[in-house]
């Protein structure tokens, strides 16, 4: 029997995942009897397992009349096989942390899973399960189709998706990324369960698929498993590919779209060929040039000739666009920023791009690349990009691409593929009115009238799942120092790379600090911060930076990543960008234009007044969270102010240094003493705490939006949980049972049993004095009344009643599984470890909620949400049009 085999095989990996021995490969690589592929990266960073199984087919795979298959049935992925019904699976993800989801792309499908070593036998049998069949009930489908209507009608509810679907549709007429690959209603109201199992049996094969693997494993027990649960599994005939379809050269036009932004945006868009073609890196390199700040792309911006300029580019199997955009204030002539980024482009191609730039891109693309060696997902993701975009050996083989690309190069394929005679134009302009798309009234599935089915046991191999997980422990760091600066100075050592990171946090929070009548001070200040010291301007330092190949980011939220040879340079660099900006007048003048026209445009959308209508609604009138900066409060701002609020807020005794990485903890406290020892702070430190509140009135809040069909919906109330208490931990638990996964009250209540959700979800926000408990969704309006009272129904019951034991016991595995993720990448770490220094909580808080998640009880979590949820006292926020009236 193939579970009792993997059964051994499960506990075999888990052994050797902790510590492989000294033979076990970095990476594993097959091709089994049936054609799938198998590659395996062993990354020991963190206790986490991440399985991308993708197969090859995509929208572009699906036709025009029905343009949503490949994603209706990803979707029905989720809904259950012949072996295990849709509940059972739904199980097996939460008991495992429910980091689960897929997606359908252009040219292939992935599903994803982020695992815990012990469970990746289960998930390998999961995926194996899906590609032998999926159970596709008709009722199922009826209540899933649903859902991906309610996902389409919130992409078209956005007026950004609008006219970014208008513009892809125009750039690649005459091929399969034309058309929406989420697909439309018309497409949905036609397609059947015999169309979804014809695009499964047809697609869904292992001569089809790469299953990647990459984490704490031991890769040859792991390849073991694998061939277990796969090799069994025939390949079958594909479809026969057809010729790829060759569009019509892209003549030159113009297009225009309304947006409810603040801001209008030019697009330039060229179509180019695609990952797979042998100009790839030439084309990566390319657009990191003109991208650079000191080329004549950023100096539009810089010099106030636009609110932000960029160049990008994104690719697919059989076709590529190349894009720049430019940013303009809302109320003025796009023409004139056209004509500005098109002489930028024209300047491009005419003197070619300057060869210090090329050579910038490419030294910051080779080194930059062990970055992603921090992280196992950067590292999935690498690889992913390698095997399945790009169709070559490794990530390895796309840095040896980048580092051979020559300015002559990069100058050729300029002059061949970004020429004005085949560029397509697209304004998206600030409207103030805006019409809903024609394809409104997404009803989504009715009310069935079910009740949930009794669950059935989990099928035995799935049963290791349930049994509790051994509880982490997160490992203190090797510093922790407080310097004679007040700088508070953490570091912790790791050298499976010669990286260093540093990531720094100053405690600031500008509604506390502006003061009166200078809001807004705060954002002139960080936006300021990148232009140069008085030794050094903007160029000469991000030429200092580019010649390094590191990076470093400024402002209230500093740091750095080099490599290690880099690291002293890099340092000083920052240190001296950080600590002594120049704030010079005419760089100050335009950035406080800049900033004053951008905000002019924010406060007049739609998205802003709903946003100030429920602020207004959960706080006293005067609060500091109700403080806004005006066009008129950030024009009057002075250099003055700048430096004022500078020397006031940007203080070492408000700030946590983390160094993370290749480097020991006395050489990090010398190195940091040397660079940010001189700092010091005069003034008396600022109040960032905000005084807590008095519980507001219920208020109930409806706003229209503009051009949109579906509704977007908060439930909020003010909640007495601070950060870092046992209670609010003990919540984050039950809020699990409530709202985490497909097997989650709210999901099984309002998209797994009626599909009236794309997506919901709650939380608790929570700060020194206040806390908020909120749920969001989107829905129909029509669905609205039904929605709300489900939800209200579902936390009536989490007040009354304990929750289910073995409900409990299946979230309470699942976040002790996820919980140790937080260290799958050396930034996240780091990041971590400041957000609790930054509000003096301890660096063991992870420990101490362990524990309360260990001690929680069904009873104790009745008790808590009885006393600090009340749904009469819930306020509610409706953004969208009007929902029937009860």
């Amino acid at each position: 029997m193939r579970w009792i085999m993997r059964i051994g095989m499960g506990l075999l990996a888990c052994a050797l995942s902790g510590a492989a021995r000294a033979d076990e490969p970095a990476v594993l690589r097959d091709t089994l009897a049936n054609g799938l592929r198998v590659v395996i990266v062993r990354d020991a960073l963190a206790p986490m397992v991440a399985t991308r199984l993708v197969y090859l087919a995509g929208s572009a795979q699906s036709s025009a009349d029905f343009p949503g298959t490949a994603h209706a049935v990803e979707h029905m992925m989720f809904r259950g096989t012949r072996d295990l019904d849709a509940n059972q699976l739904y199980r097996i993800i939460q008991a495992t942390g429910g980091v689960a989801n897929a997606m359908t792309g252009t040219d292939y499908t992935q599903y994803l899973f982020n695992i815990a070593p012990a469970d990746l036998g289960v998930i390998l049998h999961v995926e194996a399960d899906r590609m032998r069949g999926i159970a596709l009930d008709p009722n199922q489908w009826a209540r899933e189709r649903g859902a991906i209507e309610q996902e389409v009608s919130a992409d078209r509810s956005n007026t950004g998706y609008r006219a970014a679907e208008q513009f892809n549709a125009a750039l690649f007429a005459g091929t399969p990324y034309a058309w929406r690959g989420v697909g439309t209603r018309e497409s949905f109201d036609a397609t059947d369960i015999e169309r979804l199992r014809q695009f499964h049996d047809s697609w869904y094969a292992p001569n089809n698929a790469v299953l990647l693997i990459v984490g704490d494993v031991a890769p040859r027990a792991t390849l073991a498993m694998v061939r277990a649960d796969f090799a069994d599994i025939p390949r079958r005939a594909l479809p026969r590919p057809g010729a790829p379809k060759v569009p019509p050269p892209l003549a030159p036009r113009t297009l225009s779209a309304p947006t409810d932004a603040g801001v209008g945006t030019v697009t330039i868009g060229w179509r180019t060929p695609g990952l797979r073609d042998p100009d790839m890196a030439t084309r990566l390199i390319l657009a990191d040039a003109i991208n650079n700040r000191r080329g004549g792309l950023g100096r539009l911006s810089v010099e106030g000739r636009g609110l932000g300029a960029y160049f990008s580019y994104s690719g697919r199997r059989d076709w590529g666009q190349a894009i720049a955009t430019i940013r303009f204030p809302r109320g003025a002539d796009p023409a004139r920023y056209l004509a500005d980024l098109q002489a930028v482009l024209a300047d491009f191609r005419a003197h070619g791009v300057p060869p210090e730039l090329v050579e910038a891109a490419k030294r910051a693309r080779v080194k930059h690349a062990a970055f992603d060696r921090n992280s196992i997902l950067g590292l999935t993701q690498t690889w992913l990009s390698a095997l399945v975009e790009r169709d070559v050996s490794d990530p390895d083989e796309l840095v040896r691409q980048c580092a051979t690309v020559t300015p002559a190069a990069v100058n050729a394929l300029m002059a061949r593929e970004l020429a004005p005679d085949h560029a397509l134009i697209q304004v998206d302009l600030p409207a103030e009115h805006i019409a809903p798309p024609h394809d409104s009234g997404f009803g989504g599935a009715e009310s069935f009238g079910d009740r949930p089915v009794p669950d059935a046991p989990l099928p035995q191999w799935a049963q290791s799942v349930l049994a509790p997980p051994p509880t982490p422990h997160f490992a203190p760091p090797a510093a922790d120092w407080r310097l004679p600066n007040g700088l508070r100075l953490i570091v912790r050592p790791n050298h499976r790379t010669h990286t260093i990171l540093l990531r720094a946090r100053i405690h600031e929070n500008a509604n506390m600090e502006e003061p009166a009548g200078q809001d807004g001070v705060a954002r002139l200040t960080a936006s300021l911060m990148p232009f140069g010291t008085a030794a050094r301007d903007r160029v000469a330092t991000e030429a200092a930076a580019d010649a390094l190949g590191s990076s470093i980011d400024v402002g209230p939220t500093f740091g750095l990543a080099a490599q290690t040879a880099d690291f002293g340079p890099t340092l000083a660099l920052l240190a001296d960008t950080e600590l002594h900006p120049a704030f010079r007048e005419a760089d100050l003048a335009i950035m406080r234009d800049k900033l004053s026209q951008a905000q002019k445009g924010f406060l007049q959308t739609p998205a802003h007044a709903f946003g100030r209508a429920v602020r207004a609604a959960m706080v006293p009138a005067g609060d500091p969270s109700l403080r806004e900066d005006t066009p008129e409060t950030i024009g009057r701002l002075t250099r003055d102010d700048v430096l004022a609020y500078f020397r006031r807020a940007y203080r070492p005794d408000m700030t946590v240094i983390e160094l993370i990485g290749d480097i020991e903890p006395q050489a990090a406290r010398t190195a940091i003493l040397s660079a940010f020892g001189g700092w010091t702070a005069k003034e008396p430190k600022p109040e960032v705490i905000e005084p807590p509140i008095a519980d507001p009135p219920v208020a109930r809040v409806q706003m229209d939006g503009e051009g949109r069909t579906q509704d977007r919906i908060i439930l909020a109330q003010a909640v007495p949980l601070r950060r870092g208490t046992a209670e609010t931990a003990l919540f984050e638990l039950g809020n699990g049972v409530l709202s985490r996964g497909f097997s989650s009250r709210l999901y099984q209540a309002l998209r797994v049993r009626t599909g009236y959700v794309y997506g919901v979800s709650s939380m608790a926000s929570t700060s020194e004095t206040r806390g908020t408990f909120l749920i969001a969704l989107g829905a129909d309006p029509a669905k609205v009344p039904r929605v709300e009272a489900e939800i209200l129904s579902i936390l009536d019951d989490m007040r009354a009643h304990p929750v289910g034991a073995e409900e409990l016991e299946r979230v309470r595995s699942g976040y002790l599984r996820t919980l140790p993720f937080a260290g799958a990448s050396l930034d996240a770490i780091a990041l971590r470890d400041i957000g609790l220094a930054t509000h003096d909580l301890p660096l063991d808080q992870p420990d101490r909620d362990i524990a309360t998640a260990n001690a929680a009880t069904p009873e104790r979590i009745r008790d808590l949400f009885a006393r600090i949820v009340h749904p009469p006292g819930l306020s509610t926020f409706v953004y969208g049009p009007a929902p029937p009236q009860d």
